[in-house]
């Protein structure tokens, strides 16, 4: 068991980074969450998982852009369950602009249909290429060093509590009491 979990940390070691840049392709948090915590477990490095993660997006995305430039055709027919979300798309990126393309690194849903959207359209390549690499900087920046300070706040928090190990399942009781409050209050809120 021991020389399995020791295989699979060298591998990661090896292969963490190019797991980071593929998974940044298509725009996923995970990715450079996870980074972030294991940066500041020491496991990886922070300034180096934030550059992958910014290289992976930012070509992930502009590949998409290109790809809905270039093959147009192919695009809308693959996506044709997906047509009122590039309507949709294309029609916030003529009114929204360059915010459009720095906020759908955030929002869930259309980190892939804006750029294919930006491709379809008419809108200027060079320009969005320009605004996407600057978007994609600030995304990889904020999200990983965001993951990486909460992660060293949580582990302070950890530190603190170990020192008085007897509050351990008090601490975690009040935890889970708190979840179970808030999923009751935000279920009561759904289901009216």
């Amino acid at each position: 068991m021991q020389q399995t979990i020791q295989a699979f940390y060298e591998g990661f070691q090896n292969w963490g980074y190019l797991i980071l840049f593929m998974y940044s392709l298509g725009g996923g948090y995970v990715g450079i969450v996870v980074a972030g915590i294991l940066s500041s477990l020491g496991n990886m490095d922070i300034g180096i998982s934030i550059l992958v993660s910014f290289v992976g997006n930012a070509f992930g995305s502009s590949a998409l852009a290109f790809l809905g430039r270039y093959q147009k055709n192919d695009i809308v027919k693959y996506f044709s369950k997906h047509r009122r979300k590039l309507a949709l798309a294309h029609i916030w990126i003529r009114k929204y602009g360059i915010l459009l393309i720095f906020a759908s690194k955030y929002l869930y849903g259309i980190k892939t249909i804006v750029p294919l959207a930006v491709g379809i359209s008419k809108y200027n390549l060079k320009k969005y290429l320009i605004v996407n690499i600057v978007s994609c900087g600030l995304w990889a920046l904020i999200v990983g060093m965001l993951s990486f300070v909460a992660s060293e706040f949580i582990k302070h928090v950890f530190e603190k509590i170990e020192s008085v190990s007897y509050l351990m399942p008090i601490f975690l009781i009040v935890i889970a009491l708190f979840v179970w409050l808030l999923l009751k209050k935000i279920s009561k809120k759904s289901s009216k």
